[in-house]
Parts: structure tokens; C-alpha cells; sequence
């Protein structure tokens, strides 16, 4: 029965002073729990930054690209307007040549 006894008690003892609360222990499981949760938000807070730098490159590649097929158009139209100026322009000078020289 005694060897019951020393056994149980054994067994039960580091039980129950692990189950009191040590406040060093109890100061180091915080410390180390706020660590990790501040690591955890550093790391979502870069992995965000990067994210949206790669938003911003790829909405500034988009701009970049819509502003040159808006450039190419104008320049097109513009070319297009300047030649059918320049025609006019020659007709009227053929015409008033014709005119002229009668």
C-alpha cells in the first residue's frame, strides 16, 4: 500500500506544480506568444506592400500602354488630317493655276 502511495504521489506532484501558475514562466510564454504575433503581422504587412508595389507596376504598365495606343491614335489622325490638308491644298494651287494660265 505505501508503495501506492509514493507512486501516486510520484506521479501527482509535478502534476500539480506545473499546474500552478509560475509568473516567470507564466511572463515568457507572453513575451514569446507577442513576439510571434508581431512577427506574423510584419510579415503579412510585407507581404501586403509587395502585393500592392506589383498592383501599381502592372496598373502603371496599363497606363503606360493605353497612353501610347492613344498617342499612336492621335498621331495617326493628325498625320491623316495634315495629308488631306496638303491635298486640298494642292488642288486649290492646281486649280488656281488652271484658272491663271487660261
Amino acid at each position: 500500500m505505501r508503495l501506492w502511495l509514493v507512486v501516486g504521489t510520484l506521479v501527482t506532484v509535478p502534476v500539480v506544480v506545473h499546474g500552478w501558475h509560475d509568473p516567470q514562466g507564466e511572463a515568457r510564454r507572453m513575451r514569446a506568444e507577442s513576439r510571434r504575433e508581431w512577427q506574423d503581422a510584419m510579415r503579412e504587412s510585407r507581404r501586403a506592400l509587395l502585393e500592392a508595389r506589383r498592383d501599381i507596376r502592372r496598373a502603371g504598365d496599363e497606363q503606360r500602354r493605353a497612353f501610347r495606343e492613344a498617342y499612336r491614335d492621335a498621331t495617326r489622325e493628325t498625320r491623316e488630317t495634315v495629308r488631306e490638308l496638303m491635298r486640298e491644298a494642292r488642288r486649290q494651287a492646281r486649280e488656281a493655276a488652271r484658272w491663271y494660265y487660261r
